[in-house]
């Protein structure tokens, strides 16, 4: 029975996994993702704004120079970004490993923001060498 139920868990597990995949794959075609080179080549044109979509605490603990941050994952996200963020600038998004900010992408992108993402955020960023700065 225990067998059972850890076979179940981990089908479920799966079935996630895929359609969180298959999701998150389909989001993409209203924005470009760019790994960590070509969004470091992207974010050093003045016309473009890096936004940090991660949560304070992890904005903190060190994020991209310049970024600001928007937590993607509070209520009134997309609120508080048609306040801070021209609709005529790139906006450039990153979170720790890329799925926040491809769901802050598509939800900006729906609403008339242009868009790049950062693929595998920060974490990539950071295994590229790149600079981070702390407040």
């Amino acid at each position: 029975m225990k067998r059972i139920v850890i076979i179940l868990i981990v089908i479920a597990i799966v079935a996630v996994g895929v359609t969180a995949i298959i999701y998150f794959r389909n989001m993409n075609s209203k924005f470009t993702t760019l790994n960590a080179n070509d969004f470091e080549k992207a974010i050093s044109d003045s016309a473009t704004i890096v936004l940090d979509v991660r949560s304070a605490d992890e904005y903190a603990g060190g994020h991209i120079p310049n970024a600001i941050n928007i937590d993607v994952n509070r209520a009134g996200f997309l609120y508080e970004a048609d306040e801070r963020l021209p609709k005529d600038k790139t906006i450039a998004v990153y979170c720790h490993g890329g799925v926040r900010s491809r769901k802050a992408a598509s939800l900006l992108s729906d609403n008339g923001f242009c868009i790049i993402n950062l693929d595998g955020g920060i974490s990539e960023w950071k295994n590229a060498g790149k600079e981070t700065t702390v407040e």
